[in-house]
């Protein structure tokens, strides 16, 4: 494929995994002889992990800032009602200047659309050749007005996904309780001190099975009371994507099925960065070391409702760490974002109860947690209603270039995430030659090997506590088997997934996309005799 410029868009500041995915295919299409240019949001100053220059650095950025919608935030404003507003979310992440798409209403909707489309207008580059977006959204309808007869390609990265799959739940569960979401909405708004009586009741008379039932009761309602116009708007979108890619077979299958795909789009995983996630083989005083400086040195662990280092340690909880015979005990390393998908409440039963048969108990390392971003309980405030708060250590949100060292110093890493559309982290780990324990769900379902001569890593039952903590003790236990694992994930994620091989698979779709377009060009302008 001869060089070619190509522009590429995301709505979101740097935040999740999406980010890291932009960050090293970009980078390596660079070495290619490509000409990118990166739409991205941006947040905070230089220097802070949600900055666009400070994480994209290297890479031609022409940001779309957010500040100033924040600052609106804080000052009681609509933060999607400012000049350049802020982005919706695919997650409920409380009171946050990003609320859920399905809460934002259509006129403000059509804002966000003009706002992006402003934006691509001004800094597209002149010739683009081709444009790439990330996740799906209004600014697919942004792009068809920015960068009309270019070739788009948009890859989806699961969480749209799963935004979609839960508004058509909550549809579905208007039309059993025979109500309109609006009426849910004030039924069982969240400050409703009425609002689970009202949910057995409607619960009762529609006949709902436990789990809708459940469904309804735990939903905050008014959160949800634009998904038929998101539904609508966001299938548009797909519409509007031009060539989709996935990155994963289960979300491949999820996304045929929920936009309703003629074609099953193909499957492109996300790479690895082999040469910074590799064995760093560290000693017990290097680990130590390690440990010192994310919990005593640099505490970035947060509390509920409070600002990073809330949470922090001494050199007396430190020395916890270790046994009576002053040797680290078994170190347990749970990576991401405190969401409801990401199941921490099973990883803290697990934990409890495999802690309690083991001698010595086993340590928890929490890597992560946005800043003010939960759903459900606090992990810290589970911990202590657990009794294990004295094991669990909250090391807090910290940069990319620190998780090679994390994975190094850690037994296992575990996270028994349900449904993850891809889930690098674990690949990351592999490549550690730290081996994994995840659930036989969603992307490590088919990319963590759990039996066998060629094992990689674990696989559990999903919402299962006692399978996971069952899994725990055996894998802690079984120090050759962890080194067996470990060594043959690092073989298989180098084979498998370096971004090199990424790339290829996305210079293939850029071809493609290129090639079609033309085709269909010459075709348009074909007259009939």
């Amino acid at each position: 494929m001869p060089p070619v410029t190509m522009d590429t868009a995301v709505l979101f500041w740097p935040r999740g995994g999406s980010a890291q995915v932009i960050r090293y295919l970009l980078r390596d299409l660079d070495t290619r002889g490509l000409t990118t240019r990166l739409h991205a949001g941006s947040l905070g100053n230089p220097g802070d992990p949600s900055h666009g220059s400070t994480f994209y650095q290297g890479l031609d950025l022409h940001p779309y800032d957010h500040n100033d919608a924040m600052a609106a935030f804080a000052q009681g404003e609509d933060p999607q009602r400012a000049t350049w507003p802020f982005h919706p979310s695919y997650e409920d992440r409380g009171d946050c200047p990003d609320p859920l798409f399905s809460a934002v209403p259509p006129a403000s909707a059509d804002h966000l659309t003009r706002a992006w489309t402003r934006h691509l207008a001004t800094h597209r580059s002149p010739h683009a050749d081709l444009l790439h977006l990330h996740h799906l959204s209004h600014l697919q309808t942004s792009a068809r007005a920015a960068y009309p007869g270019t070739p788009l390609v948009t890859t989806l990265h699961g969480t749209e996904l799963k935004l979609i799959d839960a508004m058509e739940q909550r549809m579905r569960l208007a039309r059993l309780t025979s109500t309109s979401l609006g009426e849910l909405a004030c039924l069982l708004h969240s400050d409703n001190p009425h609002r689970t009586t009202e949910a057995l009741r409607l619960a009762k008379t529609a006949g709902l099975e436990d789990a809708d039932a459940d469904l309804l009761a735990a939903t905050a309602w008014q959160k949800w009371t634009h998904s038929a116009y998101w539904l609508t708007r966001l299938r548009r979108a797909a519409a509007q994507a031009g060539h989709l890619v996935v990155v994963s077979d289960h979300d491949r299958h999820l996304a045929t099925r929920l936009l309703a795909l003629h074609d099953e789009p193909p499957v492109i995983p996300n790479g690895v960065d082999i040469h910074t996630f590799q064995p760093q083989h560290l000693d017990a005083a290097q680990r130590t070391e390690h440990l010192r400086r994310w919990l005593v040195t640099d505490p970035r662990g947060w509390a509920p409702g409070r600002a990073p280092g809330s949470i922090r340690y001494t050199d007396h909880d430190l020395h916890r760490l270790h046994d009576q015979h002053g040797r680290l005990r078994p170190l347990l390393l749970w990576v991401g974002r405190f969401l409801d998908f990401k199941r921490v409440p099973v990883l803290l039963r697990a934990f409890a109860a495999a802690r309690a048969l083991l001698d010595p108990a086993p340590v928890l390392l929490m890597w992560g947690g946005y800043p003010g971003e939960y759903e459900g309980d606090h992990p810290a405030d589970l911990a202590a209603e657990l009794g294990i708060a004295p094991d669990v250590f909250f090391v807090g949100w910290r940069g990319h270039d620190e998780l090679p060292t994390g994975l190094n110093t850690a037994d296992l890493m575990v996270a028994p995430a349900v449904n993850e559309p891809f889930g690098m982290v674990y690949l990351e780990a592999m490549a550690c030659g730290t081996p994994p324990i995840a659930t036989a769900t969603g992307g490590p379902a088919r990319t963590i090997t759990a039996t066998g001569s060629h094992a990689t890593g674990w696989l559990v039952d999903p919402d299962n506590p006692d399978d996971l903590a069952n899994t725990l003790v055996a894998a802690i236990l079984d120090t050759a088997e962890r080194q067996r694992r470990g060594t043959a994930g690092r073989a298989h994620v180098q084979a498998t997934y370096s971004w090199t091989r990424t790339a290829d698979r996305y210079l293939t779709i850029y071809d493609h996309a290129r090639s079609h377009h033309r085709l269909t060009h010459r075709e348009s302008h074909v007259r009939p005799h």
